[in-house]
């Protein structure tokens, strides 16, 4: 999995999960930590977001998110 390398690439992949949340096109199960730690995540006053408010599961949950937009898991894909 490819990590971001500036605050820039985090902070896009943060702003993929905000839009597949606000889409619909991510959801979670009951009991899963994804939704309580992506609540945690503030924004500063210049309206940038605060990187020491994300956890482990919110950077992962960002990363994934890239990926697939990536393509990275097409090859899983059946054909």
């Amino acid at each position: 999995m490819e990590t971001p390398s500036t605050r820039a690439e985090f902070e896009e992949r943060m702003q993929i999960v905000r839009e597949q949340l606000v889409q619909g096109k991510l959801m979670f199960n009951k009991g899963l930590r994804g939704p309580e730690s992506l609540l945690k995540v503030r924004l500063l006053p210049n309206r940038r977001i605060d990187l020491m408010s994300i956890d482990e599961s919110a950077r992962l949950q960002g990363n994934m998110a890239r990926q697939f937009i990536d393509g990275a898991f097409d090859d899983l894909l059946p054909d």
